[in-house]
């Protein structure tokens, strides 16, 4: 019996019992949960942003992707060539309002005119660069001459206009012309034409001091003449009438 009661003293000594404390464990913490806010002002802006982009990439890739025909010189050309399909070319360019040019379907209208102007190779042709005869044509001269007021048609002149260039003082007119002495006497009889017919190829105002430049084609005979009475100050212009 003393051994029996030895071994349940052995048992409850080592039995830990209710009471005897546990090891200390950390307290646990639990963060508040946090709430996200809505700022539904920048989730616009972003769309627009996203929206404005696809949309420049858009534009940007029918830009590249439209183009036309045009017509470009494979060759340069001169001044007053009598020009042939084979000066030119057509090349692939972008649409563009600001620029001059023939499309490939117009460059039948270039053949057979003549250069208006020196047209370097590489570059784009437009309408203006054929001419069906260039000015002046042969035989025919082109005079400028500075106008002071008065001295022509307030109507403002036009390229085309069919004008005649008077020479306003009769000595002028005489010493520019033929001149023949009457037997006898002192006098002098002008046998000169003071009328010079003409036809207006450009024209420009000096708004500062009324000028007026204007380049007459004239006869290659009325030349000289006419070139000297503009240049002394001694000629008119006159318009002559636009119905014919």
């Amino acid at each position: 019996m003393h051994q029996t009661m030895t071994t349940d003293q052995t048992a409850t000594a080592t039995t830990p019992t209710s009471a005897t404390p546990s090891a200390a464990t950390a307290p646990v913490v639990v963060a508040p949960s946090v709430r996200r806010q809505r700022r539904p002002l920048l989730a616009v802006l972003a769309g627009l942003l996203i929206l404005l982009g696809a949309g420049g990439g858009a534009l940007v890739f029918l830009s590249v992707g439209s183009t036309v025909e045009a017509v470009a010189a494979r060759v340069p050309v001169a001044r007053g060539e009598l020009m042939t399909a084979e000066m030119f070319t057509t090349v692939q360019i972008a649409p563009d309002q600001q620029l001059a040019y023939l499309t490939a379907d117009q460059l039948p209208t270039l053949i057979g005119l003549r250069a208006a102007h020196d047209v370097a190779a590489g570059s784009l042709v437009s309408a203006a660069v054929g001419v069906e005869q260039m000015v002046p044509s042969a035989g025919r001269t082109v005079v400028g001459m500075s106008l002071p007021p008065g001295a022509e048609p307030a109507v403002e002149l036009l390229v085309g206009d069919r004008v005649r260039v008077i020479l306003t003082e009769p000595a002028y007119a005489c010493a520019a012309g033929v001149t023949t002495a009457e037997a006898g006497t002192s006098a002098v009889a002008c046998a000169v034409d003071v009328v010079i017919p003409g036809v207006v190829v450009a024209t420009a105002r000096d708004e500062a001091s009324g000028q007026v430049s204007v380049s007459v084609d004239v006869a290659e005979a009325d030349a000289a003449r006419t070139a000297a009475a503009a240049a002394l100050g001694r000629a008119a212009l006159v318009l002559d009438s636009r119905d014919n």
